[in-house]
């Protein structure tokens, strides 16, 4: 056994699927995966279970992974095989190949797991030792071999267990990942390696000719020529690396997002979009542009918003729900700073996210039409305060069940690299989860800022005054 930071390594090992059950294949890269090269998924999931001993977990839990990660790896292959960059400069691909496997890591920490899992200011450093790097890249045959995922579980003994995921973004998106294949492996987990329930709609759809090129602008090839001339930087090996970030999760219940509801109608009695998610952003949006002024941020820089939109039903004609890969497209909202930190602060955040995303729907020709502004937005952005959202609560994070108890909490490492939240649903019915990461400055003023905003909300509510109108628009 080795140590590493705050955990014990009991064991390593590689995965792959049931010997004989997936041929050799390979995956083209489209043009929603080539925009996601440079990025990595980090998540953990965090599972309080009191019951589960250190011998349990050696002798029973350990095991049963094994098993089910690999009937999971005989329907989503991609997570054994590797990104293939071929010689002379030719796009890369996912390929996997016989014997190809996932690597997996068990550990053991005696960190405290109730302060780990708690809502309230953590240091981004204190889960690092939960997330595994991803394994070194390789050369084969002139080609640049770079392995796409790596996965840990962590026991805290008598307290609970961490799921810990590194992924390459080009394997797929939040609903490829967690919606399809992480609910996977827990279910079948939990089933006890029963895995006939992955039929039909539960089987995941790999055919990329449907992604038809809008106006035959060639997107892959404009992608691919722009990052090619970057290769060395995004290729390499995505390590994990300390920051001076802090992180706390804040949540928003459907009774308060109700209210936040009527505060925009109040102002905008016909919004373009307006929903839970909407309001939600844009309160922490505001939120944040008034504790970046307050530690002397420049207020007077546009600020620019950027969620992403899963596209799977929106093409024409549409891809199945199921379809693997990645499948978003950027909707980008923008204000001017010095707006957002003002009193109306929220009701224009939350309208500028509403309108763009209202924007990015109904584009005439299409959601792909959208893609040719693409550099220009965010060469706009770029020159601003960029802040951008991950995940979803579509993803229904806290119906993951490996069988062990109901998931406490989950982090998603993924926004510290940047300037981003992570939205999510929450633990009780109705209830949004927003994780945030700054530094610490930044996030006191935040915490201040966010809880104060929610202690008035009823008297900024009050002062609308009865009003059928809005009570019926929400």
């Amino acid at each position: 056994m080795e140590s590493y930071n705050m955990v014990t390594v009991l064991q390593r090992c590689q995965v792959s699927p049931p010997p004989g059950t997936t041929s050799e294949k390979s995956l083209p890269l489209t043009f929603f995966d080539l925009r996601m090269v440079d990025s990595s998924v980090k998540l953990l999931f965090f599972f309080e279970c009191t019951s589960i001993s250190k011998n349990h977990f050696l002798e029973s839990i350990i095991p049963s992974l094994k098993q089910s990660l690999s009937l999971s790896l005989k329907y989503y292959y991609p997570f054994a095989g590797n990104l293939i960059f071929p010689p002379n400069s030719g796009k890369p691909e996912i390929r996997y190949l016989e014997r190809d496997s996932a690597s997996l890591i068990f550990a053991e920490s005696s960190s405290d797991f109730i302060h780990l899992t708690g809502k309230q200011t953590r240091d981004t450093t204190e889960f690092l030792s939960f997330l595994p790097q991803l394994p070194p890249e390789s050369m084969s045959h002139d080609a640049l071999v770079v392995p796409i995922s790596s996965f840990q579980v962590t026991l805290f003994p008598d307290s609970g267990i961490c799921v810990g995921l590194h992924l390459r973004h080009e394997i797929g998106d939040g609903s490829s990942v967690v919606k399809s294949f992480l609910k996977t492996w827990a279910s079948i987990t939990k089933a006890g390696g029963d895995a006939t329930f992955l039929s039909g709609e539960f089987v995941p759809y790999y055919d990329r000719t449907r992604l038809r090129d809008p106006e035959g602008l060639e997107f892959e090839t404009i992608v691919w020529n722009v990052l090619e001339k970057a290769k060395e930087e995004w290729s390499q090996p995505h390590h994990l690396k300390p920051n001076n970030k802090v992180r706390a999760t804040f949540v928003i219940s459907h009774a308060t997002a109700q209210q936040l509801k009527k505060l925009v109608l109040g102002r905008y009695p016909f919004p373009s979009h307006i929903s839970t998610f909407t309001v939600t952003c844009g309160y922490v949006w505001s939120c944040l542009a008034k504790a970046r002024a307050a530690c002397g941020k420049d207020d007077n820089e546009m600020a620019h918003f950027v969620t992403e939109m899963d596209c799977r039903s929106r093409l024409d004609p549409p891809l199945p729900a199921t379809y693997f890969g990645n499948c978003v497209l950027p909707s980008v909202a923008c204000a001017k700073t010095a707006q957002l930190k003002g009193s109306d602060g929220f009701v224009i955040g939350a309208k500028s996210i509403g309108d763009a995303i209202h924007k990015s729907l109904h584009h005439t020709g299409g959601v792909l039409k959208t893609v040719k502004n693409l550099g220009l937005q965010w060469a706009a952005a770029s020159k601003g305060w960029l802040l951008e959202s991950f995940s979803s609560p579509k993803f229904k994070m806290y119906d993951i069940d490996f069988g062990w108890g109901r998931l406490k909490t989950n982090e998603d490492l993924s926004i510290d690299d940047c300037e981003a939240i992570a939205v999510g649903d929450g633990q009780n019915e109705g209830e949004t989860e927003i994780i945030v990461s700054n530094p610490k400055p930044i996030m006191d003023a935040f915490v201040s800022i966010f809880s104060f905003g929610l202690q008035t909300l009823d008297e900024e509510v009050k002062k609308l005054g009865a009003n059928d109108f809005i009570r019926s628009k929400i």
